[in-house]
This record gives structure tokens, C-alpha cells and sequence, in this order.
């Protein structure tokens, strides 16, 4: 009992947002008819969607996907980011996706999913985790940041995973998210350079 209390005393915010994550899922179609980004209507004032946009999915295979984004975060980071530091990257990085993508994407219309967000969770996680070395962390943000290029690049297929998660792959989502990574990243070396592991 006292392992499982510790679990849940470590782990809280991850579990927390699994949680919202399979909420919201149950909720559904509503939650998307409220939550997902939708260009008319942020126009129209609804501007929440900017920031809710992420918690709701195409679905159940997107969604499984995204959670299993989350249970990696989790898994790289540990008790490190579950925390305020942990909480204001999770805000962060969300919120820079959805601002993002209104001011960047102007041909989009409608977006669903965590997966932007979770390329900055996973970039600036090896960097406070305890768990990792400083070149182990370098070759994360290496990966990510090349797989966000190839995304970019005209040999991918936006649409390769239509028949497993139901739609376009929105790679836009996924460049912002490695952004909003990498200028958090900065932020605590420059802030909070204790927060971040110097181990080789």
C-alpha cells in the first residue's frame, strides 16, 4: 500500500492527465463539439479552443497513441517534472501549439490531439530527468528535431496514418511543439539552471 501511495505521490500529474485524457474521451462527441480547435469560432470569441484543442482526439486509436506519448513522458521523467516546473511545461507547451497554429496555420481549420505538445514534453524531458546524461538528452532533442524536419520535408505523407487514427497528420502541430521545447529549455537554463541535469 505504502508503494502505491509513493507511485501516486510521484507520478500525480501524469496520472492526472491519462485521466482528463480518458474523461474526455467518455465525453465524446461533446467534447470535441466544445474543445476541439475550430477556426470560425475562435473567430467568433471562443478562444478557449486554443488551449483545449489538445485534449480531445479523431479517435480511440489517436487517442491510444497520445497516451502512450504520455506514459513515455512519464516513464523519461519521473518524479522530476511532477511538479509545478512539470505543470507551467505542460501549459506551456500546449498553449504555444494552439496560439501557434492559429497564427502560423492559417489554411487550418479544425485540430484535435496532444502530440504537438507531447514533442516539447519529450524534448525537455532528458534534460531533468535524473535518468539520463547530458549527451543522452542532446540526442532526444537530436531525434526530434530531425523527425519535425522530415516532417517538413516533401517526402512525407501527411496523410499515411488516416486509416489508423482517422485523419491528417498535422506536422505544423508537431514543429511548434519541438519549438515550444527548445524555448523552455532555454528559459530554465536561464532561470532555473539548477532544475536542469549537468551529469554526463
Amino acid at each position: 500500500m505504502s508503494a502505491t501511495r509513493d507511485f501516486i505521490r510521484h507520478y500525480s500529474l501524469y496520472i492526472a492527465v491519462l485521466s482528463l485524457l480518458l474523461l474526455l474521451a467518455v465525453a465524446e462527441p461533446w467534447s470535441s463539439r466544445w474543445l476541439e480547435f475550430d477556426r470560425s469560432l475562435i473567430d467568433a470569441g471562443q478562444w478557449w479552443r486554443l488551449f483545449t484543442a489538445s485534449w480531445v482526439h479523431l479517435s480511440t486509436n489517436h487517442l491510444l497513441g497520445n497516451m502512450a506519448g504520455v506514459v513515455l513522458f512519464a516513464y523519461v521523467a519521473g518524479p522530476s517534472l511532477n511538479n509545478r516546473l512539470g505543470f507551467a511545461l505542460l501549459v506551456w507547451s500546449v498553449s504555444f501549439v494552439g496560439v501557434g497554429l492559429y497564427v502560423y496555420a492559417d489554411y487550418l481549420q479544425r485540430y484535435v490531439g496532444l502530440s504537438g505538445a507531447l514533442h516539447g514534453l519529450l524534448l525537455v524531458a532528458p534534460f531533468v530527468s535524473p535518468f539520463y546524461g547530458r549527451r543522452m538528452a542532446w540526442l532526444f532533442l537530436i531525434a526530434i528535431v530531425g523527425k519535425c524536419l522530415w516532417e517538413q520535408s516533401p517526402f512525407y505523407d501527411d496523410m499515411a496514418m488516416l486509416d489508423y487514427i482517422g485523419g491528417r497528420v498535422e506536422t505544423n502541430s508537431h514543429l511548434l511543439g519541438a519549438i515550444s521545447g527548445i524555448v523552455f529549455l532555454a528559459f530554465i537554463k536561464w532561470k532555473r539552471p539548477e532544475a536542469l541535469n549537468e551529469s554526463e
